[in-house]
Protein backbone atom coordinates (compact mmCIF):
# COMPACT_ATOMS: atom_id res chain seq x y z
CA UNK A 1 0.00 0.00 0.00
CA UNK A 2 1.14 3.30 -0.65
CA UNK A 3 1.71 5.92 2.15
CA UNK A 4 -0.41 8.13 0.81
CA UNK A 5 -3.36 5.72 1.04
CA UNK A 6 -2.22 4.07 4.15
CA UNK A 7 -2.71 8.10 5.67
CA UNK A 8 -5.64 8.21 4.24
CA UNK A 9 -6.89 4.79 5.50
CA UNK A 10 -6.07 5.56 9.04
CA UNK A 11 -7.47 9.06 8.43
CA UNK A 12 -10.87 8.02 7.32
CA UNK A 13 -10.53 5.12 10.48
CA UNK A 14 -10.17 7.65 12.93
CA UNK A 15 -13.22 10.12 11.65
CA UNK A 16 -15.43 6.81 11.17
CA UNK A 17 -14.58 6.13 15.27
CA UNK A 18 -15.59 9.79 15.94
CA UNK A 19 -18.80 9.62 13.98
CA UNK A 20 -19.86 6.12 14.70
CA UNK A 21 -18.37 5.23 17.76
CA UNK A 22 -16.10 2.87 19.27
CA UNK A 23 -18.55 -0.45 18.43
CA UNK A 24 -18.85 0.36 14.71
CA UNK A 25 -15.23 1.56 14.50
CA UNK A 26 -13.40 -1.61 15.72
CA UNK A 27 -12.39 -2.58 12.36
CA UNK A 28 -11.09 0.09 10.04
CA UNK A 29 -12.25 -1.51 7.21
CA UNK A 30 -15.85 -2.36 8.93
CA UNK A 31 -15.98 1.05 10.17
CA UNK A 32 -18.03 2.45 7.34
CA UNK A 33 -21.53 0.30 6.16
CA UNK A 34 -20.32 -1.03 2.41
CA UNK A 35 -23.82 0.25 1.42
CA UNK A 36 -22.49 4.26 2.77
CA UNK A 37 -19.32 3.28 0.55
CA UNK A 38 -21.38 1.93 -2.62
CA UNK A 39 -23.05 5.36 -2.10
CA UNK A 40 -19.97 7.34 -2.18
CA UNK A 41 -18.40 5.30 -5.00
CA UNK A 42 -21.90 5.81 -7.46
CA UNK A 43 -21.59 9.82 -6.33
CA UNK A 44 -18.61 9.96 -7.98
CA UNK A 45 -18.65 7.23 -10.71
CA UNK A 46 -20.14 9.88 -13.34
CA UNK A 47 -16.72 12.47 -12.56
CA UNK A 48 -14.68 9.13 -12.74
CA UNK A 49 -15.84 7.84 -16.32
CA UNK A 50 -15.54 11.31 -17.42
CA UNK A 51 -11.49 11.25 -16.56
CA UNK A 52 -11.20 7.63 -17.94
CA UNK A 53 -12.98 8.88 -21.21
CA UNK A 54 -11.15 11.60 -21.60
CA UNK A 55 -8.09 9.34 -21.22
CA UNK A 56 -7.05 11.33 -17.81
CA UNK A 57 -7.33 8.38 -15.75
CA UNK A 58 -6.77 4.85 -16.31
CA UNK A 59 -7.49 1.17 -14.60
CA UNK A 60 -4.86 -0.24 -13.40
CA UNK A 61 -3.73 -3.85 -12.93
CA UNK A 62 -4.02 -4.34 -9.15
CA UNK A 63 -7.87 -3.31 -9.37
CA UNK A 64 -7.57 0.72 -8.67
CA UNK A 65 -7.86 3.83 -10.97
CA UNK A 66 -4.80 6.06 -12.07
CA UNK A 67 -4.15 9.19 -13.08
CA UNK A 68 -2.64 8.88 -16.14
CA UNK A 69 -2.62 12.40 -17.55
CA UNK A 70 -2.86 15.80 -16.26
CA UNK A 71 -5.86 16.07 -14.52
CA UNK A 72 -5.15 18.48 -11.33
CA UNK A 73 -5.98 18.63 -8.02
CA UNK A 74 -9.53 17.91 -8.62
CA UNK A 75 -8.66 14.55 -10.82
CA UNK A 76 -5.68 13.31 -8.16
CA UNK A 77 -8.29 13.91 -5.43
CA UNK A 78 -11.26 12.25 -7.19
CA UNK A 79 -9.06 9.61 -7.37
CA UNK A 80 -7.50 9.20 -4.04
CA UNK A 81 -11.20 8.91 -2.09
CA UNK A 82 -12.11 6.02 -5.31
CA UNK A 83 -8.91 4.04 -4.35
CA UNK A 84 -9.38 4.62 -0.65
CA UNK A 85 -13.33 3.37 -0.78
CA UNK A 86 -11.82 0.28 -3.10
CA UNK A 87 -9.02 -0.55 -0.96
CA UNK A 88 -11.83 -0.60 2.17
CA UNK A 89 -14.35 -2.88 -0.15
CA UNK A 90 -11.36 -5.33 -1.03
CA UNK A 91 -10.45 -5.70 2.42
CA UNK A 92 -13.86 -6.46 3.40
CA UNK A 93 -14.46 -8.95 1.06
CA UNK A 94 -10.97 -10.59 1.73
CA UNK A 95 -12.28 -10.88 4.82
CA UNK A 96 -15.09 -12.47 3.73
CA UNK A 97 -13.91 -15.27 1.73
CA UNK A 98 -10.87 -15.48 3.48
CA UNK A 99 -7.89 -14.19 1.10
CA UNK A 100 -6.26 -11.42 0.84
CA UNK A 101 -6.91 -7.82 -0.31
CA UNK A 102 -4.76 -7.73 -3.02
CA UNK A 103 -6.09 -11.07 -4.39
CA UNK A 104 -9.15 -9.61 -4.11
CA UNK A 105 -8.14 -6.41 -6.04
CA UNK A 106 -6.55 -8.61 -8.91
CA UNK A 107 -9.88 -10.41 -9.39
CA UNK A 108 -11.65 -7.12 -9.15
CA UNK A 109 -8.98 -5.50 -12.23
CA UNK A 110 -9.80 -8.56 -14.67
CA UNK A 111 -13.71 -8.08 -14.30
CA UNK A 112 -13.19 -4.30 -14.71
CA UNK A 113 -11.04 -4.72 -18.09
CA UNK A 114 -13.74 -7.16 -19.15
CA UNK A 115 -16.73 -4.65 -18.76
CA UNK A 116 -14.72 -1.13 -19.92
CA UNK A 117 -15.68 0.54 -22.79
CA UNK A 118 -13.78 1.04 -25.55
CA UNK A 119 -11.13 3.83 -25.41
CA UNK A 120 -10.65 3.05 -21.78
CA UNK A 121 -7.16 3.09 -20.50
CA UNK A 122 -6.46 0.04 -19.42
CA UNK A 123 -3.19 -1.56 -17.40
CA UNK A 124 -2.11 -5.21 -18.71
CA UNK A 125 -0.38 -7.63 -15.82
CA UNK A 126 2.61 -6.80 -17.32
CA UNK A 127 2.10 -3.38 -16.26
CA UNK A 128 1.69 -1.38 -19.93
CA UNK A 129 -1.12 0.39 -20.88
CA UNK A 130 -3.51 0.00 -23.71
CA UNK A 131 -6.24 1.51 -24.54
CA UNK A 132 -9.15 -0.48 -25.09
CA UNK A 133 -10.63 -1.86 -28.33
Amino acid sequence: MKPSLVFRFSFAALIALAVVGPAQAQAPAGAIPLSVLRKYQEKRLPALDALKISGVVGENNQGFVEVRGNGGDSAANLVADENHDRAVVYTLFARKYNMAPEQVGLLRARKIAEKSKPGIWLQAPDGTWYQKK
